[in-house]
This record gives C-alpha cells, structure tokens and sequence, in this order.
C-alpha cells in the first residue's frame, strides 16, 4: 500500500514539473496568436510524431531531447488515465445486463434485470452495453437548438426527435463549426445553432453564418475589429491618440495593446495625451447628431440631438455654424419631406396622349436637396406614385419608375371584343379608344395609355443587305383605314344615310386621336409644344373631310401643370404579368460591299449625290412594294431604346384583324317604285285632261322623281409616324432644360429636322442644329429610275412628260418607275390639284416620301378609260358650292386619257418649292385588248407551305379588275371548277397589302394530293378579255416539321452551360447566351427564333434566320428563370422549347484554403484565381508581385520575410488581404 502511494504522489509530482515546462509554450504561443491573430493557419498532420526535433529546438530555444517530450507526455496520459479508471472483477458484474432503457428513463445502461424497461421493441442483452448492436452510439444534433451532442445512444436520439450521426465525436458536417454573427455579437458555433439563436432574437434577421472563419479567436475579431475607442501611440516626445477601430489600430500601429477597450475619447485624462476635449463641433459621416470634435479631430460625444425622422440632420446653417439642420425641400411652393419622392412630366401623359420626346422623370428629396432621376427614354419606362397618409393627416409621396407595358394592350386585341375591353379596363398602362361614325364604321379598339417613343432620325434600318423601314411606321399604319359612307341619290341631289360622320371634323379628329394613341405618329406637339400636322393624311372619292387638326387643340398640353395625377402604379394581378425585359436597341448594321457590277441606277447616284452614299440610298429606292412583310419586319434588330416591331408584330396585326371584323358594310337598296309612281300619276293625269301626251309628260316627270340611286363614297384616312419640324431653332432647349434633365438622342430628335445628337455616351452629349439650307428644292427627272421601254420628255424646270419610246401613251394597267432628284434633301409628295399644300397633299412620292433623301421614286400605274367610265356609269358624288349631287361626267370623260401629278418637296430647313413640280403622263385610249396579269401571290410562288396541311388560304394580285378562277388541270377560263373573290374598284388599286393591284382570294384544297394549281383571269372590259394562258401557282409542303434541336444556355464561360444548370457570373445583371440548332421544316431547319419571359413579350434572336441561333441576354439578374424559345420558318411551321437555369452572382472574393511549403510558398484557393503578393502591409492589387501556377494552385519564392498574398477571381472580386510568416510554415512529410 505504501509503495503505491509512493508510486502515486511520484506520478503527481512529475505531472505537476510536465505542466509547468509545456504551459511556458502554450502561454508563449498564446501571447504570440493574440498580438498576431491576421496569421492564417496552416495545415499540419495530426500526431506527435510530426513535431521534429528541429522544431523543438526552434520553438522553445531550448535543448531538449525529442524522445524525453515524447515519452513524458505518453507517461503523464497514462497516469492520468490509469488514476481515473475503475477496474471490476468479474465477480462485480454477476448478474447484470445492458438495458437499452431503463425504468427511471435512462438508455443503455449497465444495471440489475429487473431494472430494465421491457416495454414493447426495447431489448436486453448479458453483456456490455459498448457491445452490443442496439446500443450504438453517435453523434444526436438536436432539432431545436442545432447543438451537437457527442456518445449519445442512437434509440436515445430517435426517441428526442433528434437527428443521429454515426459518428461518436460528431465529426460531421452538420456539426461543423463557424461564426455566427448577430448584431454585433458572434459566437463561435453550428450552423444549426446559429439558426436558432438567430430566431430566438428575430424571425426577420437574415441568417448570417459562415463557416469560412474556422477559429473562434477569428469569429470573435469580427466585431471586436469594427469597435471603436482611442488608439494612443507615441510620437518623438508626444504621446498621440486617434479614436478608431481596433482593426485600424492594429494596422496603423502593430499592436493590440495600443488599443483601449473601455471606450474612453483620447481627450480623457487617464490617457495622458495631448488632444484637449471639446475643441469644436461638427457631423460624423453617415450620423444624424452634431457631435463634438477634440483638438485632435477626434470625435467625441454628441453636442445635438437631430432626429431625422422628424426632418433634422447635422449640417451648416447660413452662418456656416453646425446644427440640427432641416433636410426637407421646399418645391414650387410646397414642401417635400426627406425620402419623399415624387413624379413630374414633361406634359400631358396618359390617354395616348404622351408628347413627342417626352420622358417621365422621379424627382426625390434627399437631405434638402432635391434630385431627379430619369425613367429610361423612348418611354420605355414610366414614373407611377402613390401617396400615402401619415400622422397629422399629411401625405408623404412615393414614385418608381417602372416598366410601360403597352405591349398587353396591343396583344389584347387579338381576344373577342367582351374579353378585350375587359382586359384593357384592368390594365393601367392601357385605354380603350372607341370609334364611331355611324352603325357600319363603329369599333373599339385597346391602344397604349403612354405610347412608345420611336426612333425620329432615319426612316430605315439596314438588315441584312436590305432596307427596313423604321418600326414606327408599321405600328403607325394600324390607324390607316377606310370608313365607306353610303348615299341615296335623286335629281335633286345626294343624302348621307350610313356611316355619315366620316366627310366631317369628327372622322379626322377621333382618327387622329386613335393615331397619336399608338406611339409618335399623326398631327401632334413634341414636348416643347412645336406642332407639325403631316403624320396624317385624308382621301375621299367623293366628299372629303376638312384638315381641321391644329395646334391650338393641343397647347394646354405643354408643361408640367397639364396632368391632375400621375400614372397609375397597378395592382398586385397587373404586377405579376410584367417583364422588365424587352425593349432593345435599334443599331444600324454596316453596309454591305457595293458590287463591282453596279446598275446605271446605283452608277447615277453614286455621281449626283456625293456623300450620302449610293449604296444605301439604293436599297431604300429599290422597294418594289409600298408596304413592310411580316417578315421584313421580324428582321429588324431589337433596341433598348427606340421601340423594336420584331417582337410584337402579331399584336399590330391583331389591332388590324380585330378593327376590320367590327367594321360592316351593309348594302342598301332603294328606288323601285319608279314604274309604279309612273302608271299612277300617268292614270291620274289621263282621268283628268284626257290627253295622251300630258299623261306620258306626268309618267316621265313622276317616274324622274322617285328615279334614286345608291352611291358609296370611300373616305381614307392615313396615319404616318410624325413629322419633326423643319429647321433647328429649337435644339438649344435640349442643353438646357428647366428641369436640370439631361438631353438625350430621342429628345434631341424630336426638337427639329436639322437637330443633331453628339459625343453620345460621353459626359458632353449635346444637341447641336446642323447647318440650314435655305436654298428651295429643285427637282430633276432621275434619269435611270425610269422603266425601259419609256422615256421622260419635254423635260423642264417645272416638270416631265411619261411617254413610251415611240412617244405614245401609256397602255393601262402597265406598271411604269418613275424618280426624281431634289435638291437640297428633301421629302417628297404628289396630288392631282397644284393648288394643294404640302400637307394637304395626300400621297408620298414614293415607299421614302416622308423621308428627307436626294432621290425619290414611285411605281406609276394608270387604270383605262373603260374602267374609269365603268366607274362614274354608277354615279359619283361632286360637292357643288356646298350641295352634294352626282357629278356631270361628260366633261370629265374628255380628259380622263390625260393625267397630271403635281408634287411639292419639303427640306429640313422648311422649305417647299413654289410652284408645283408637274408630272405628265396620258392612257392609251384605244379599245382595252389586253388580258389580266398576276403580278403578285401570297404565299409566292412555288413558296412552302407548313407540314401536314391540306388546305391554304391564298391570294393573288391581278392588273385590273378581273374575275378570276383555279383548276387543278390546265383549261379555258369558262370551263374552271372553282371561283375566286375579287375586288373590281379600282378606287382599292394598290391600297391593299402588298400596295400593288387588286387582290382575289380563295381557299386551295387537296394539297395532300396535289400542289400544281392553274389560275384563269376575265378582266371587265367590253372585249373581256381572257388568259390565254395559265398562270401556275405551285407550292411545296414541308415534309417533315420544324423542330429545336439543340439547345444552350450558358453565361461568360460557355463551360457552364444550360438547361437546368447553375450559371455564375462576378457582374448584376449577368450576360446570358442563348444558342439553338433547328432542323426539317421548309428550308432544313431555316427559322426565325424569339425568347421569352412571359407569353406577351417576344424579342427575336440576333443572330437568327438560319438554322443556327443565338442571342446575347445582357439584363439576367439572380434568380431561377424559365425561358421559352420558339422558332417559326418561312412557311409558317413553329417549334417551341423552354430551358430551367438559375443565375447565380458571385460577389465574393476567392477564399486561401491551404498554405504551406512545397519547394517554395504554395497558396490553394476555393477557386480559380490570380494571387500576388507583397512584403509590405499596405500595397494595390495592381501593384504586387504575381505568383507563379494557375487555376487553384499559386507558387511564389520562399523568403525570411512576412508575406501579404491576395487574390482576385474571374469575376474581379478581390479576396481578403492574408499575413503569412515562414516560420508558420512546416514541411509536410
């Protein structure tokens, strides 16, 4: 016994010296991790056996043997451990058992039988709980609290609804520690802990718990770096302070211990420094009170107390002394409080009434100073507030600019007509406009409450090689339209009795109202009130409507009083169908190479017209049709500025197919009891005088005066993009704006002709006005425009004749080109009265004529006399000194074979020449021996048609009015099976799409059996004339269908591509690419693709028109996105897809996960990244020595001095700045 005490007290005795020798190197190194916690820690291998007698020696400076620190640690744990372990006999365990539960609760212990819980599923075992199975003990991570609780019986676990781990020690991930922060406190703990203690102070704190921070000495540096209080150091012979941050501190001064954590201000006396307290006062960035400042500039306590949410914040008043200052503004008169913020327009907005180059604009009050911040331009967004009741009963405003949607309004109009008003009336970026001249020309029709802007500089985009005209224009047409009124007839003159508001004010002024709705078209104002009345024009074939739209309809317009309210936020329904994506930039492509072999037309004006350019200025005269395809218009590039037609053309064509179904023409018919008033008054006359000559004088005069007719008048009105003023006066406004707003392209557009936007995207952007020419247009015949076999003759300074080679007339229903060249630039355009000015002038010289060029040309197409006769033969209205009656056409007959156009042309400066440039042409007279021609179809000719169809609408465009038929063999046109439906007025000649002849249609059957059709044509002439020959119209439909092949989705490394995958981007908003493959329908996979965010904002594809597509996405933010691709081709077969991504944006700089020697210093990082390094403290990225390697692995020259390594990813973040001492570093073997 005595020797065992002995053994003991020597065993205690030599635990107590090991104590003492290993605390003075822990004590030393934790003197050592404190004064240098930046260190970052390195990787070593677990275990004794890697501490090398190097080492040892380095470590403690003393000479100790490695195998005597071994053997003396691998001692003092065996005495330990042999004084804590109870040793039992076997006979101590006779009789007991492992209870898995025993009667008290408690799991797996060692006890008596009878102990034991045998409730049902609970088990016993003679032996050893550690050896057996349902016994197992793991890790239980507690479903509350996220604490992880070590050795923990797995059935005791369960039975607390924990979650188990096997793993005795807890060493899995779930238990993995970090540093969760709170507030200003951290805790050094498990993820799920951190989420508990994080709901346990507020539901609403975002989870901020981050696993990056490995030692609870760094978590707890997190917030004690950012604490505040004097930092005291010594300089020569004075003892200084700056109260700041520990982080700081350290940084400024090396240590730790210059630092005073009880808060104290370097002014205080315990600190022995040389600032003084209370020297002076001032404000403290990013803090409301006025504080006092030491004779250091030290901050101290605060002097005043503001309160900014009552509207006070530390400042200078007038004096220039600090105080509580008042932050709110003071605008027109009333006041804003701070944060208020509120919206101001440029004029009238809503209602389809937005001024041409008007921007909505938020303007908010921040801190007494009120800013502005611009809604993107064209309209593309619009400023929308509410205003909210706060104490006192007083308002406070709040604005946003936010999406215009007008794009719904246009797609609802495809819906019946019930539906489509419902829809409009809900959504507050539409109005619903309603039209009405009478019971055949009523409609309503939804347009956008804040129009889109256009682009007003070009009236063309190039694409392709070809000319597109501008978007605008197309969107613009859908107001052009026909009202037909209807007249009864005597020989006393005409009545009005359908549809008779359309020859008055009303028809002008509501179309044009319709018009102005729909973007920047029609008679209008810009937004400094300039009006111009040529985006509209008028036509009748008999009483025509007066030009009665003026400026003064519009002034009250002007200026930022013209609105009661501001736009309409929307509602929660009307929010989930936005898409803050679409409106895309309209940029021009290069031009295409002038071929070598150039007609006579490009060589003309290539020499007449010097710097415009031949080849562009040929493309845009070269248009054989007087209006844009679909197609064509698909082809436009999209903008994020100007309005892009490519990804709503289905809603303009719905706005045109839902106007034409509402209006009807209903046929009248009256007269009929002319022979019945005759025979009356004739037996009346008879009884009376007895005469036969008074009796047939009473039938005739009866029979003349019920004699009545019907008559249809067709009255045109044309909406246009609008007209910009002439000249440049007012460019100048642009620059300098009232309201502080910067001038922008579109503005600057809308303000004149001659304006011109420069430096674009620079910090000088200016509206200049290019130089005027005052000079009026001269107009020349344009020599080569002119179609072979006929010439221009009799040329003068006022005008040409249109003759054939051999000085003839032209034969009817002939097309014939004609051009002009005017100079200066001008736009161009045409009536039959010279009296006519510009703007009354109905018809545009030409697809260009509103567009200022040196060249224009038309196609010239003049009906026969037999038609015209054929024509005024069932009446035509003539006004008469303001009576309406049939016109007296046998004057008219005299002249009908001569014809002259009178044109007036317009420049940028204003100017429009005199007289009337007067060009002549006359009709052959001669009997009409000549048959139809079919000079257009749609689809074309041995065109595609979609898979799998058996049927197809068709149309055909004849020379004249005709009647037509189809066959599927070739006969006579009498013995054709199947009619066509043909319009005969030649009023209608090239007033329907495509702008050439007069349309028939039909329905083409049994295209799964056959696709050759034979077309016959009669024209209506006295000869009727008939084909003599067929024209054949083949088609070919796709054999198989369209379909997507392939389909990409990735960001900047096309290596993260979708679907379905994580795309990770450094910017917000990311750059998405798009890339699909097509195969089969018509052209083997030939298609134009479009993409979207939701069903009613379509944006095409950039690269597109083949059987590869690709588009670049530049407005991806974070967040999961489902994106639908659908692709169509010529023949109008459609293949649909959608892809799944998230977008994931990394804006955190690389983590250094490992750092140790390998031949040299070797930093990993988490990701790929570029590492430099530098051996002073303070020092730019751009600045520091690159470490060799790539990818995740970095290597750099090792050297006895104390490295600072930072990295920078792929993205551009920058990673935090790392302090590594070699003598930190251990070799790994």
């Amino acid at each position: 016994m005595k020797n065992k005490l002995i053994n003991k007290t020597a065993g205690m005795s030599y635990l107590e010296i090991s104590i003492l020798i290993v605390s003075m190197f822990a004590v030393s190194y934790l003197i050592y991790s404190a004064v240098n916690n930046e260190i970052k820690p390195v990787d070593t291998q677990k275990g004794l056996e890697d501490i090398s007698q190097e080492k040892l020696n380095q470590d403690t400076g003393i000479n100790i043997p490695r195998t005597l620190i071994v053997g003396l640690i691998d001692y003092i744990i065996t005495q330990a451990l042999s004084d804590n372990i109870k040793l039992v006999d076997a006979a101590d365990n006779i009789g007991l058992v492992c209870c898995e539960k025993t009667k008290d609760g408690k799991f797996c212990q060692n006890a008596l039988p009878g102990e034991c819980d045998t409730g049902t599923g609970l088990h016993t075992s003679p032996t050893e709980c550690e050896l057996t199975d349902f016994c197992e003990f793991g890790c239980c991570v507690s479903p509350t609290n996220g604490i992880c609780n070590k050795n923990t019986p797995k059935n005791q676990c369960v039975s607390l609804n924990g979650t188990y781990k096997p793993s005795s020690m807890c060493n899995v991930e779930d238990c993995r520690l970090g540093c969760c922060v709170i507030g200003e406190q951290t805790e050094f703990v498990t993820r799920g802990n951190c989420i508990f203690k994080t709901n346990a102070q507020n539901k609403d704190i975002p989870l901020d718990w981050r696993p990056d921070v490995n030692t609870e000495t760094k978590c707890l540096y997190i917030t004690d770096k950012e604490k505040e209080g004097a930092c005291v150091y010594d300089s020569g012979s004075e003892r200084k302070c700056i109260f700041t941050t520990l982080d700081d501190c350290i940084s400024r001064t090396g240590n730790e211990r210059n630092f005073d954590k009880t808060g104290k201000y370097c002014s205080n006396p315990d600190l022995n420094t040389t600032c003084k307290a209370k020297d002076h006062q001032g404000c403290l960035e990013g803090k409301e009170d006025v504080y006092w400042f030491d004779s250091c500039g030290n901050h101290e306590d605060a002097s005043q107390d503001c309160n900014l949410f009552s509207g006070t914040y530390c400042g200078k008043d007038i004096s220039g002394s600090y105080t509580c200052k008042d932050v709110s503004c003071m605008v027109d008169g009333k006041k804003r409080q701070n944060g208020e913020s509120w919206c101001e327009y440029d004029g009238k907005i809503g209602d389809g009434k937005d001024l041409v180059g008007s921007r909505h604009v938020k303007h908010i009050c921040y801190m007494g100073t009120e800013r502005i911040e611009p809604c993107d331009d064209y309209r593309n967004q619009i400023c929308v507030e509410s205003d909210n009741t706060v104490k006192n009963g007083e308002t406070f405003a709040q604005a946003s600019c936010r999406v215009n949607n007008w794009r719904l309004c246009m797609s609802y109009n495809s819906k019946q007509v019930d539906a489509m008003k419902a829809e409009c009336k809900k959504n507050p970026d539409c109005t619903l406009k309603h039209i009405e001249m009478g019971a055949g020309f009523k409609f309503d029709v939804c347009t956008p409450a804040y129009p889109p802007g256009f682009y007003l500089g070009g009236d063309s985009v190039q694409m392709n090689g070809a000319d597109v005209p501008n978007s605008g224009e197309g969107i613009c047409s859908m107001a052009t339209q026909r009202c037909t009124e209807t007249w009864v007839c005597t020989i006393f003159g005409c009545y009005c009795v359908e549809n008779c508001d359309c020859h008055t004010a009303k028809f002008t002024n509501d179309m044009n109202d319709l018009c102005i709705s729909l973007g920047d078209c029609g008679a209008y104002i810009n937004y400094v009130g300039t009006f111009t009345d040529s985006g509209y024009g008028v036509k009748s074939t008999g009483a025509a409507p007066p030009r009665s739209i003026n400026a003064g309809m519009f002034s009250k317009y002007v200026g930022p009083k013209a609105n009661s309210k501001p736009a309409d936020p929307g509602t929660f329904e009307f929010f989930e169908t936005m898409n803050a994506e679409g409106l895309k930039d309209i940029s021009e492509e290069k031009l295409n190479k002038v071929d070598e072999n150039q007609s006579a037309l490009q060589k003309e004006l290539g020499g007449t017209l010097g710097a415009y350019g031949s080849p562009l200025l040929y493309r845009i005269l070269s248009e054989d049709s007087g209006n844009v395809s679909e197609e064509d218009i698909n082809a436009l590039p999209s903008s994020t500025q100007p309005v892009n037609a490519a990804g709503y053309f289905n809603g303009v064509s719905s706005v045109k197919s839902s106007i034409s179904a509402q209006i009807t023409k209903k046929e009248k018919k009256v007269g009929g009891f002319e022979m019945i008033g005759a025979m009356i008054a004739g037996m009346i006359a008879y009884l009376i005088t007895q005469s036969i000559l008074i009796t047939m004088i009473a039938a005739m005069l009866a029979y003349l005066f019920l004699m009545a007719w019907i008559m249809y008048v067709d009255i045109d009105f044309f909406c246009n993009m609008w007209e910009r003023p002439s000249g440049g006066a007012d460019c100048y406004k642009c620059n300098n704006d009232p309201t502080q707003l910067p001038c922008s392209e579109y503005r600057c557009q809308s303000l004149g002709e001659l304006c011109q936007f420069v430096n674009k995207g620079t910090p000088n952007e200016l509206c200049i006005s290019q130089p005027a020419d005052e000079a009026f247009p001269t107009i020349q015949p344009l020599e080569t425009a002119i179609s072979p076999g006929y010439k221009y003759a009799e040329v003068t300074a006022n005008g040409f004749e249109v003759l054939t080679e051999n000085d003839k007339c032209i034969d009817p229903f002939n097309i014939v080109k004609i051009g002009i060249k005017v100079s200066p630039f001008a736009k161009c355009r045409w009536g039959f009265d010279m009296k006519q000015t510009f703007q009354e002038m109905p018809e545009r010289f030409g697809n260009k004529g509103d567009s200022i060029l040196p060249a224009h040309q038309m196609n010239l197409v003049l009906p026969s006399v037999d038609s015209i006769v054929g024509v005024y033969s069932q009446g035509a209205i003539c006004n008469k000194s303001g009576v309406f009656k049939p016109c007296n056409i046998t004057e008219e007959l005299k002249e009908l074979g001569k014809v002259s156009l009178y044109v007036k042309c317009k420049t940028a400066s204003g100017r429009v020449n005199t007289e009337a440039y007067n060009i002549r042409t006359c009709v052959n007279q001669g009997p009409d021996l000549t048959p139809p021609r079919i000079w257009l179809t749609d689809p074309p000719n041995e065109g595609f048609l979609k898979y799998n169809i058996d049927t197809q609408n068709a149309t055909i465009f004849v020379s004249e009015p005709s009647q037509c038929k189809w066959s599927k063999e070739d006969k006579d046109f009498d013995k054709m099976e199947n009619n066509m439906t043909c319009d005969t007025d030649i009023f209608h000649y090239g007033t329907n799409e495509p702008g050439l002849g007069l349309p028939c249609t039909t329905t083409l059957t049994g295209l799964k059996n056959s696709t050759k059709f034979y077309i016959r044509c009669q024209d209506q002439s006295a000869g009727k004339n008939n084909m003599t020959e067929s024209f054949i119209y083949e088609l070919f439909p796709s054999e198989t269908p369209l379909s997507i092949d392939e389909m990409k989705v990735f960001g900047k490394d096309e290596s993260d591509e979708g679907p379905g995958k994580e795309i990770v981007s450094g910017v917000e908003p990311a750059d998405i690419v798009f890339r699909l493959s097509t195969s089969g329908g018509a052209e083997d996979g030939k298609a134009v693709c479009q993409w979207n965010l939701s069903p009613t904002s379509w944006d095409q594809f950039r690269e597109t028109n083949s059987s590869t597509h690709s588009y670049e996405w530049t407005n991806a933010y974070a967040g999961r996105y489902n994106i639908d691709f659908q692709c169509e081709d010529v023949a109008g077969n459609i293949a649909k897809n959608s892809s799944s991504f998230k977008v994931i944006v990394d804006k955190k700089g690389p983590e250094i996960i490992r750092i140790y020697n390998e031949g040299g210093l070797k930093v990993t990082t988490a990701e790929p990244s570029k590492c430099v390094y530098s051996f002073n403290r303070v020092f730019n990225f751009e600045n520091g020595t690159e470490m060799s390697g790539s990818d995740t692995e970095h290597f750099a020259d090792w050297k006895p001095f104390t490295y600072y390594i930072q990295c920078q990813d792929q993205f551009q973040n920058f990673g935090s700045k790392i302090m590594v001492r070699p003598y930190d570093i251990i070799n790994s073997y």
